[in-house]
This record gives structure tokens, sequence and C-alpha cells, in this order.
């Protein structure tokens, strides 16, 4: 399959730091989605990446695509061998330390500013920083729902009874022998985990989860998707949830939505995947999240307290950093202070200033984005993003597109 080569996108969504908190430091209901991007810098592996958990899948099992093991059919065939291979992912869970951005999420979350927390990330991080985990029964007033599980817990699939792993289990599972469950005592224990094409999916995530989200909506001021690459069909899935159940309720011009990451390739891919992208209004802020969410919480608490908000370092309060040459923020990963701010070549522009994002316009995308992506569907077939078979990067940018059929890629 031919490779297609891409250009950068530049665009009118993309927002610097400054103008993104100027514009979100007052909101009282956030709606928040996360991705592996959150834990990055937290020793946790990514899946698709190389030396992933897809890639050690693959070499372990001795598999063509390594996203086989995480397959409900797979599992049903060698269960004991997945079990085990999960509990290697516990271990370096137990391992893995909270970033700057789950702490900032858990302070922003006890100014009672986030109405819900989903993540995708299977982790159990914004546990671990205190933020409360949601049940439908137990706890429906919970923040961080887990949209695809913990590895940090067993399920029974007979019964829904959930424990928290122990080293017995981990010794079991490593020894490929069976948990039973203590309620039910049916010998079918498995990590509270999420597999494509899960057939016991409902008690990973129970249907609830949606009519919450629904609920969620109708209260939300903003919606943030912070780490997420939507590479993978479950990830732009939810985003067109939010967006369709956000149109029902005659709220989609009224709520604003930022996708926080420092690729342009997540915008790319939601431009993409979704119809009617002329009507796309949502703020692309290109940095990574373990620099932003700091900066947010930090605004937030100002902004409760009354008092004036913290300037960005090399400018006054209330100063807007244009939206090309503010729009990149060092990231501590770099060696740089989570508030210390570089100037430079336009992100996403190479240099090149867009007139059009001088303006304090709506988020949507420029002419020249749309058009860039039209001729992206015109040239290939308005069909899906293959990870397993496609490759990107932040220097060459190139995708490889199907002209049909759905996403095979990895979580987030």
């Amino acid at each position: 399959m031919e490779l297609r080569k891409r250009r950068r996108i530049s665009s009118s969504a993309t927002v610097s730091v400054e103008r993104f908190l100027n514009r979100t430091e007052g909101c009282k209901n956030v709606i928040v989605f996360t991705g592996s991007g959150l834990s990055a810098a937290s020793g946790m592996s990514m899946f698709s990446t190389r030396n992933g958990l897809y890639e050690r899948a693959r070499k372990k099992f001795k598999i063509q695509d390594g996203i086989k093991l995480f397959t409900y059919s797979f599992y049903k065939q060698r269960r004991a061998d997945v079990q085990a291979f999960f509990a290697q992912i516990y271990s370096e869970a137990q391992a893995s330390c909270a970033a700057p951005g789950h702490h900032a999420l858990a302070t922003i979350s006890g100014l009672h500013r986030i109405k819900r927390h989903y993540t995708l990330n299977i982790d159990g991080l914004a546990e671990v920083v205190g933020i409360d985990t949601w049940h439908h029964e137990n706890n429906p007033q919970g923040v961080t729902i887990e949209m695809h599980g913990n590895i940090r817990q067993l399920v029974c699939p007979t019964c829904h009874a959930v424990e928290p792993l122990s080293r017995t289990h981990i010794t079991t599972m490593r020894g490929l022998q069976a948990v039973p469950c203590r309620r039910c005592h049916q010998d079918e224990m498995r990590f509270k985990v999420m597999l494509y094409d899960d057939d016991q999916g409902d008690c990973i995530t129970p249907e609830h989860v949606f009519e919450t989200l629904e609920e969620d909506l109708e209260a939300a001021d903003l919606v943030l998707w912070i780490g997420i690459s939507f590479e993978q069909s479950a990830s732009v899935e939810y985003f067109r949830r939010v967006r369709s159940i956000l149109a029902s309720q005659g709220r989609l011009e009224i709520v604003q939505q930022a996708i926080i990451n420092p690729s342009d390739d997540a915008y790319f891919n939601i431009l993409s995947s979704v119809c009617n992208i002329d009507e796309l209004r949502v703020m692309d802020v290109r940095t990574q999240a373990d620099t932003l969410l700091p900066l947010l919480a930090s605004r937030m608490q100002a902004h409760a307290a009354g008092a004036p908000c913290p300037a960005m370092p090399g400018h006054s309060n209330g100063g807007v950093v244009d939206a090309m040459s503010g729009g990149a923020v060092s990231s501590p990963l770099n060696g740089h202070s989570s508030h210390q701010l570089y100037q430079g070549a336009g992100v996403g522009s190479r240099g090149e200033r867009d007139d059009e994002q001088a303006g304090d316009g709506p988020y949507t995308s420029s002419t020249r984005a749309v058009r860039a992506a039209a001729r992206f569907h015109a040239n290939v077939g308005y069909g899906e993003l293959s990870n397993s078979d496609s490759s990107s990067s932040n220097e060459g940018g190139s995708f490889e597109f199907k002209g049909s059929g759905s996403y095979s890629s990895g979580r987030g």
C-alpha cells in the first residue's frame, strides 16, 4: 500500500496555551477524556509504540500482530497465557508513578470543577492520586469512569464481583492457574480490562456509562480530550458520540471542546473521521498534558479565590500569546519547568503565520485545512485510518488509508 504524505495542519483551531486558559479558567462543569498520553511520563508502556505492549505480545506469542493478544477470541483460546501476560502489565502499573497531569486533575477535581473524568487508561493512576472511581450502583457520584477497565483489579464474568489484585493472585496467574471467585466459586476471575470484541464487556464497562455521559453533557461547559491520538475506533466513537449527544441537546455550539496533544496528528485524525468538518468547533492545543494541566489547575484555583490569574512567564496578566508562536510549551520531559513557555516558529505552520489565527474567531478549521482534508478524502476514499498498516511521524507525518473498513489500531 502506497504511503501518502500529508502537510502539517495550520488552522484557526490551533490556539495558544494562554488563550486556552483565558477561555476555560471559569468553567465549572468540565468533562475530561484521557488517553495514554496522560500517563506517558508515569513509566507505563504504551500499546502501539516501538517496544510497546503489542510488539512485546507479538514476540512472546509469535503471532503476526500483537494486537491479537488483546482480542477476546485469543483470550478464549489461551486464557492462562493472556492472564500471565497481563500480570506483567500489572507489575509495571504497580511500579509506575502518577505524573504532574494526574496530580493537576486531582487538584481540579478537588475544586469541584470536574463533572466527570472518562479515562481510556487501565493503569488506575487517577485513583492513586485520590480521584474517586464511579460505579453505577456503589458510587454513582464518583468522578472517574474507567472506560476500558483497571489492570489493578480482577472481575468475575458470572457474578461481576470485583477484587483488588494480590500477590497470591499474581503468583497463581504466572503459574498459568485459574483464580476462583470467592463469591460464586467459579474458576474464571479475569483482569478487569476490556478486550477487543469482548463478549464479557458488560462486566468491564456497563451500559449505564453512556446514560451517565448523556446526563453529564446536559450540564457540561467544557469537554477536554487529553493525551488521545484518535488512532483507534473506540476513541473516535467516543468523540462522535459526544458531538451527537450535544447536537441532540442543542448545545453543540455552546459547549467548548479542546484536544490537548503535542502532535497535530490527533486533530488531523479527527478531521479525517468526522462529517461536516467545516462545523468542527474544537480548540487544538498542541502541548503536553503535564504542561497544560498544572497551569489550568493554578488558574482555576486563582479564579475560585477571586485572585488575579497567575501570569505566564514573560507575559503580563491577561496577555495573549500569538496562537502559533505560543502554542508550544516546553515539557518537563525536556528538562524545563512546566510553567516555562518558549516562543518559536509556529507549531504546525513551520513558522508561516496564518492571519486567521490572530483573531478570536470560532474554533473552526481554516479553509486551507478543510481543503487539505477534502483532498485526502477524494484521493483515497473516505476510509478509516488503519494503524496496524500505517506509520505516522511527527517529522514526516505520513499516513496510510484504506478505502473502506474500520480502524485497526492502538488503544488511545
